[in-house]
C-alpha cells in the first residue's frame, strides 16, 4: 500500500487541480456538482462558543479545534474506501497524527497535534500560491495579469487584459473561490472570499462574486 503522508493536502489539492487542469469546454455537470459540495459545506458550518475549542462541521471536511490537539473529519466520499484501513499501520506512516478512526457512516476522523495541524495548512498555503502564480499569463488564462490576496484569501483581486477577459470562456473565479475555500475549511475557519476582476490597464472593476453566496444562489 502507498504511504499516505499528507493525506489531507493531498486530497485538498487534488480537488483543486482537478479544477485548474479542466479544460474550458468542462461540462456544466461538474461544475454544479463541486457547488453542490462547498454549498453544503459552507450551510453546514458551525462555531462552537466553549472555551478553548472552535469548531465548523458539514457534510465535507469537519475541523474542531481543540486545547491541545485537532480533530480532522472527512466524509466517505473523500476518505474512499476503508475496509482494510489499519491505523496502527497509517500513524506509524504519519508523523504528528494521535488516533484515526473510522466512524460509522465511513468518514474518518484524524487526530494531530496543532503544530502538525498548521503544518497542514501553511503546505496547502503554498500550493495554493503556487497555483494562483500558474494561472498569471498562463497558457490557459494569458489575459491574467496579476493576482492579489489578503490573508486567508478574503479578497482576491485579479487584474486582467478587459477585452480578452470578456471574449474568454472563464472560470477564473469560480476555481480562485473554490481554492479559497478549501484552505478556509482546512483551517477550521469562516467559508467567505470576494473575487474581484479588474481592468489590469485602468483599476476599474469588471465584476466581483462572493463566495459561498454565489452557491447559495445556484
Amino acid at each position: 500500500m502507498k504511504k499516505k503522508s499528507n493525506l489531507i493536502i493531498l486530497l485538498c489539492m487534488t480537488m483543486i487541480m482537478m479544477i485548474v487542469g479542466c479544460s474550458k469546454d468542462q461540462t456544466a455537470v461538474n461544475e454544479q456538482n463541486s457547488q453542490e459540495i462547498l454549498t453544503e459545506q459552507a450551510d453546514g458550518q458551525e462555531t462552537s462558543n466553549e472555551s478553548e475549542a472552535e469548531t465548523s462541521e458539514s457534510q465535507g471536511i469537519g475541523v474542531e479545534k481543540n486545547l491541545l490537539t485537532v480533530d480532522i473529519t472527512l466524509p466517505a466520499a473523500i476518505a474512499g474506501d476503508l475496509t482494510d484501513f489499519n491505523e496502527e499501520e497509517y500513524l506509524s506512516q504519519n508523523e504528528g497524527l494521535k488516533a484515526a478512526k473510522v466512524n460509522e457512516d465511513g468518514s474518518l476522523t484524524i487526530t494531530m497535534t496543532k503544530s502538525k495541524h498548521k503544518e497542514m495548512v501553511d503546505e496547502v498555503q503554498k500550493s495554493i500560491d503556487e497555483s494562483f502564480g500558474e494561472m498569471i499569463e498562463g497558457e490557459d488564462t494569458p489575459y491574467i495579469k496579476s493576482i492579489d490576496y489578503t490573508d486567508d484569501y478574503r479578497e482576491v483581486s485579479i487584474g486582467v487584459i478587459k477585452e480578452e477577459y470578456e471574449n474568454a470562456f472563464d472560470f477564473t473565479p469560480f476555481i480562485v473561490g473554490l481554492s479559497a475555500s478549501m484552505y478556509q475549511s482546512m483551517a477550521g475557519i469562516d467559508i467567505n472570499t470576494t473575487v474581484v476582476i479588474k481592468d489590469a490597464a485602468t483599476g476599474v472593476e469588471i465584476n466581483s462574486v462572493t463566495y459561498p453566496d454565489a452557491w447559495n444562489k445556484e
